[in-house]
């Protein structure tokens, strides 16, 4: 099986290190690396440098680089306006959140993972032409890497009388700093935004249970796809964060009865965890975008219940830090207005122009 691993980064050269040094205990026969590299340009090259020495057939691109390409192959197709315009989005050549955080100090960085992921897999079909893709996230490293061939040999596996063709697996957090106390004010925010609950719910299971079937929730560092499905379904660039949890609830609608994904509980990452960092006021905007994006995607309405919870959380913020009233402000505009008017925009766009995606790639295997 041709396999290619498809990692994005951004000015972590040494945990690039870390998580290939990972790879290459994998006793597999053979794979590619594409590494899609955001980085500084010092540290791009120093990336760069430890590519070339590993002896394994790579591709190394800044997303503006792979978006040049990508640019070239669209003048090539013939594609409806509708199409050429959902492509473009899925690569970050436009962006759909433009105009809505414009008057945001922080809403150049304001980029979601998903365009980095579908320039990942087009670089991988370009080049490489795989059986299959691994994504995994530079702050990651193969805690099993002798294991992998097992989780591989899993796809065209059957179970449940249906064909896998998708399998993630979970995180073990590695903490690279010692857990500080958290404040009380602190920790009410967390709870009534609920982030911390959502996610234990998402990868809830039974004790000794191994194969979760269509979860609701995968993660897209530890995320093997077969050709089948990358092929078909890029990754959502209308969602501004948490676009494995996206992806996954498009598996559901977009598999037939036939090809099933599975979450694979024995299949385990280890995950780099910062425990100290500043608050990241972005990250909740993204999240406010992304919630209210996929509950209007999905068919459940923007309810007053998520509604609530952010606007106390946001309350609460203000009464602690009364100096951040205008962070506190913004969120509550994005919460109110701007997310629930891209979502209604935006919703739609995705189901209705994701067959646009299929007949660029069935282009790019036939040339």
């Amino acid at each position: 099986m041709r396999i290619t691993f498809v990692i994005i980064t951004r000015n972590r050269p040494r945990k690039i290190r870390c998580l290939v040094d990972s790879i290459l205990k994998t006793e597999l026969d053979s794979f590619s690396i594409v590494l899609i590299d955001d980085s500084s340009e010092k540290k791009f090259w120093k990336n760069r440098e430890f590519l070339k020495s590993i002896s394994v057939p790579f591709k190394h691109f800044s997303s503006i680089q792979a978006r040049k390409c990508f640019e070239k192959t669209l003048e090539e197709i013939k594609l409806t306006e509708s199409e050429e315009e959902f492509l473009r989005d899925c690569v970050g050549l436009a962006s759909p959140f433009n105009g809505y955080l414009s008057d945001f100090k922080s809403g150049l960085q304001f980029a979601p993972y998903s365009p980095a992921r579908n320039l990942g897999i087009n670089c991988a079909i370009k080049f490489f032409n795989p059986e299959a893709i691994l994504f995994l996230d530079d702050d990651c490293l193969l805690l099993y890497p002798k294991k992998l061939k097992s989780h591989l040999k899993l796809l065209g596996a059957r179970l449940d009388q249906r064909t896998i063709v998708a399998i993630s697996g979970l995180y073990r957090d590695i903490f690279v700093h010692k857990k500080g106390r958290e404040k009380i004010s602190e920790r009410i925010v967390k709870i009534l935004r609920g982030i911390a609950f959502f996610l234990w719910k998402s990868f809830k299971t039974e004790r000794n249970v191994r194969f979760v079937i269509m979860p609701s929730h995968m993660l897209g560092g530890t995320l093997i796809l077969s050709c089948k499905v990358f092929a078909n379904i890029p990754f959502d660039p209308y969602v501004a964060r948490g676009e494995d949890h996206a992806y996954a609830l498009d598996l559901k609608f977009f598999l037939n009865k036939k090809h099933i994904a599975i979450r694979d509980n024995s299949f385990i990452i280890g995950h780099f965890k910062e425990e100290k960092q500043k608050k990241d006021n972005v990250n909740v905007l993204r999240d406010t975008f992304r919630f209210v994006y996929m509950r209007t995607k999905t068919g459940r309405s923007f309810i007053s219940f998520f509604t609530l919870r952010w606007l106390c959380a946001s309350i609460v913020e203000l009464i602690i830090n009364p100096r951040g009233y205008r962070e506190c402000l913004k969120e509550l505009r994005v919460l109110l207005f701007l997310a629930p008017k891209y979502a209604k925009k935006n919703c739609n766009k995705f189901r209705s122009n994701a067959r646009a995606w299929k007949k660029l790639i069935s282009w790019q295997a036939r040339k």
